[in-house]
């Protein structure tokens, strides 16, 4: 079967899969729609959505990848049973696909940069960052490539989602975002208020014990509460975040440590100002709905980190309105 590139960039939700062998990308294979590519993980994808290997399979010039937007990599299913039983999932990215999994409608994910969560492909998702795609271009991670940035829809951040009208949206979706907000609770409290009823917040959150996060103290449930009922313009709560972030986390030579701190600080630099288990987390979103700051909660679901993966650094929480 042989397609033009403008006709694959037209192509309807019902798209196709392409290969550029001869290129950076190599032996992946992707599903293309909607003028975006999905990078096919799991071979078990395509038998789940009626593609025959390697028959359906397209042969084409880099060019024609690199001409579509960068999307999520293409979700496997997961049943109602799973989301129940999630112990059957052993892998971290299978837990990202179950937190994910029963989201639908349209919605934002906030901060996905060169790796967004693997929302369900019928989704209509737009990307929300602090950065344009210039600045993302260039603080982006060594090894990440300038054409697999996602171009934000809007710029903005978790926490100060203004440009997004109240009750508007099906889902909001943050991997490792809430712990560089210097207000959680209010940040979890602005996006719950932009989510419809029925609706959806994803959060996946850096556990301490398995980052650079490690030996640090944990944040307690007292200081968030009083990020978030203690004013503070001049942010003087912050500035023992940093001291100690470059001193435990980032670790500076002494020499140095001083005058980075302020610097950084200064600047207002996104470091991780806090730091959690799932049990802490958990804890700070019992208190949030005590305080009736998740107003219409339905149901609250969250897994901590994998037990027998020494890789998986994060868990996972999903907050859901009532119909």
């Amino acid at each position: 079967m042989m397609l033009t590139e403008n006709g694959i960039l037209n192509q309807g939700y019902r798209g196709v899969l392409l290969r550029s062998l001869a290129s950076r990308h190599g032996e992946k294979v992707f599903y293309c729609a909607r003028g975006r590519r999905h990078w096919i993980t799991d071979a078990r994808w395509l038998a789940e959505n009626g593609f025959a290997w390697p028959s359906d399979v397209i042969e084409v010039h880099a060019d024609v990848l690199d001409a579509l937007l960068p999307g999520q990599n293409a979700p496997l299913r997961h049943d109602l049973a799973t989301w129940r039983m999630p112990d059957r999932v052993l892998t971290t990215w299978g837990m990202r696909e179950l937190s994910v999994s029963r989201l639908k409608g349209s919605g934002i994910e906030v901060g996905a940069g060169a790796n967004p969560m693997p929302i369900p492909l019928h989704c209509q998702i737009k990307y929300v960052d602090i950065f344009d795609v210039s600045q993302l271009q260039e603080h982006r991670y060594d090894g990440q490539e300038s054409l697999d940035i996602l171009r934000p829809d809007i710029v903005a951040m978790l926490g100060k989602l203004d440009p997004i009208a109240p009750e508007s949206l099906d889902f909001v979706v943050a991997c490792h975002v809430i712990e560089h907000t210097r207000d959680p609770i209010a940040a979890i409290a602005d996006a719950w208020d932009k989510i419809k009823r029925g609706g959806s917040l994803v959060l996946v959150v850096p556990e301490i014990s398995r980052t650079f996060d490690k030996h640090r103290a944990l944040t307690e449930l007292d200081h968030l509460i009083g990020d978030f009922k203690e004013s503070d313009p001049e942010r003087m709560r912050d500035m023992q975040h940093f001291q100690e972030f470059y001193a435990k986390a980032f670790v500076t030579p002494a020499e140095s440590y001083v005058a980075t701190w302020k610097e950084k600080w200064a600047e207002d630099f996104p470091i991780h100002y806090h730091t959690w288990t799932h049990q802490s987390f958990m804890e700070m979103i019992d208190w949030m709905m005590s305080e009736s700051l998740l107003p219409g909660l339905q149901e609250a679901w969250s897994r901590p980190p994998l037990p027998a993966d020494e890789g998986c650094i994060e868990f996972w929480v999903v907050l859901r309105k009532e119909e």
